[in-house]
């Protein structure tokens, strides 16, 4: 499944006792002094509250961050941001935050499993139908899905860390030969994978996909015969 959530995030902070914030908004600013830092409010006063420190310092943000932002309150979903020497955004989020996630991601996992046999019979009919629809192209990634267990993709980290999930990848990622499909790419934290299958079916789906003008891998025709993208969103609502 997708990796965005399907609830409600201010609802899912309140669950778990939390505030659901925004590092738009005003917060703590950390400052260099010396060969440590300070850190000062919105009104840029220092902050010498101890539990404050004891907080920021459990955070364990990294020295070589920049732009350090830190929420005012302990009970934020979102704890601090910072930008990595690369100049990426890099989040500390509240414990409980966390566990939440986790659970509903669990949650959902539970949630698809139980549509399995559903979403199976849609796949199937899907996967048969003439052409290069949109259906059978999110069939396919849902299939894929399914038996390799690579991850969707977000297209923000394919532009800011080449870093590709299966709605993410580029033609150069992927090899065909016969019935063999062979995927090469680097995923979530630089790992590198992988991964083939032997499936004929979606052996000469993936082929014909990769074969349209574009280099995103998996592309449909529309109505109007032009080739697009699909996205974690269609695949999204196709789960659904």
């Amino acid at each position: 499944m997708t990796e965005q959530a399907l609830i409600d995030p201010q609802e899912l902070a309140k669950e778990a006792g939390l505030r659901y914030v925004s590092d738009a908004k005003p917060g703590l600013r950390r400052e260099q002094r010396g060969e440590s830092f300070v850190y000062r409010d919105a009104k840029g006063a220092e902050v010498t509250d101890e539990k404050t420190l004891e907080r920021i310092r459990r955070l364990a943000i990294p020295p070589a961050y920049t732009d350090v932002w830190i929420c005012p309150s302990p009970h934020g979903h979102l704890q601090a941001t910072g930008r990595d020497a690369r100049g990426r955004k890099q989040y500390r989020y509240h414990p409980r935050w966390a566990e939440a996630r986790g659970e509903t991601k669990f949650e959902r996992m539970q949630a698809f499993g139980a549509a399995l046999p559903r979403i199976r019979e849609q796949v199937e009919r899907d996967l048969a139908l003439p052409g290069l629809p949109r259906e059978k192209v999110l069939a396919t990634v849902v299939r894929l899905l399914e038996t390799t267990l690579i991850r969707v993709g977000n297209d923000e980290y394919a532009k800011t860390n080449k870093s590709y999930g299966l709605t993410t990848l580029r033609d150069k990622h992927v090899t065909v030969a016969g019935t063999e499909v062979s995927f090469s790419f680097t995923g979530k934290s630089g790992v590198k994978h992988e991964i083939s299958l032997r499936d004929r079916k979606l052996a000469q789906i993936v082929k014909r996909s990769r074969d349209l003008p574009g280099y995103e891998l998996f592309q449909y025709i529309d109505e109007n015969s032009q080739p697009c993208d699909v996205t974690s969103d269609d695949v999204n609502a196709y789960l659904r």
